[in-house]
């Protein structure tokens, strides 16, 4: 797009994420939003537009901030339901906010993530917008799955290493072997998402995603994204402390999933860019519902086309 300018926004789960869809789901009253072909989770780009303008607005209340409210105007556009002004576009376009990975429960080292041929190469896609060469994305059969360290493929018995014919993710049994593409993946997202493993922080989990990055088959994942999501169930008090209504059940995206979206800036040479950076890279955001119980927190890390 002629005079614009190409962002990558990283997400990281810090707490459970409910971005609502519309309807119910079988037992699930209040689902995750969802992508109807491959039933990945998702956080659709006017969903995170809505969170990305209430961060903006947020700033804008504070002094000496590089926001005002003329400027979350002219990047976001004209507020709905405002009446004394023409309505405007935005200069911001922001897209669907993809899943990289997401974090499933195993037998061993607690948890892995899990990603997909189809993750990793949307996430290529949006590296190339970025103008940066990705990497090569490994291939896998449908029923199999990848790991980026032998931890996953054996077992140490005194001072042998001892193959290991499967692994359990969630509620499947996958066999896996070791990937050095995967690996050089999980590296690249690792320091995009988390920054450092030096980060006093971030370090640990920087270094369990290098570790602990597992690619799984076409046949595999669908299962992963619909099992191991989070359901709570809750219910609602009547003011003499019983049940008035419920129980009903709100589906999350665990912590520490990691999402994708691309952003792009028309008229990159306004203060926006900065203005952007500067709440984006490296902040806690709020996104989805639910905030009143400490849910939808993210850690945001933005990258900016070269």
């Amino acid at each position: 797009m002629t005079g614009a300018v190409e962002m990558l926004l990283l997400l990281y789960a810090e707490s459970p994420v409910h971005a609502g869809a519309s309807d119910s789901i079988d037992v699930i009253d209040l689902p995750i939003q969802r992508e109807a072909t491959t039933g990945y989770p998702v956080i659709w780009g006017q969903s995170l537009k809505g969170a990305l303008r209430q961060a903006a607005e947020d700033a804008a209340m504070v002094e000496g901030s590089a926001w005002s409210p003329e400027l979350v105007r002219q990047v976001f556009g004209t507020a709905i339901g405002t009446e004394t002004e023409e309505a405007a576009a935005g200069r911001l376009a922001v897209g669907d906010a993809q899943l990289v990975a997401m974090p499933v429960p195993t037998l061993r080292r607690t948890f892995a993530w899990a990603t997909s041929e189809i993750a990793l190469s949307r996430l290529a896609r949006k590296y190339r917008t970025l103008g940066r060469q990705p990497l090569k994305v490994p291939r896998v059969a449908p029923d199999r799955g990848l790991a980026t360290s032998k931890e996953w493929t054996q077992v140490k018995k005194g001072d042998a290493w001892v193959p290991v014919e499967a692994q359990v993710l969630g509620p499947c049994l996958i066999p896996l072997e070791t990937s050095q593409e995967l690996k050089a993946w999980a590296e690249q997202v690792a320091k995009d998402a988390l920054g450092s493993a030096d980060d006093p922080v971030t370090g640990h989990f920087y270094t369990k995603l290098t570790e602990d990055l597992l690619m799984v088959g076409e046949d595999v994942m669908p299962q992963l994204v619909r099992e191991c999501t989070e359901l709570s169930a809750r219910v609602q008090l009547s003011d003499d402390k019983t049940v008035q209504n419920g129980p009903f059940y709100s589906e999350y995206l665990p912590a520490e999933t990691i999402l994708a979206a691309s952003l792009t800036l028309r008229d990159p040479t306004s203060p926006a860019l900065e203005a952007l950076r500067k709440l984006l890279d490296g902040a806690l955001l709020q996104v989805g519902g639910d905030e009143t119980l400490g849910k939808g927190l993210v850690w945001t890390r933005l990258e900016v086309a070269r």
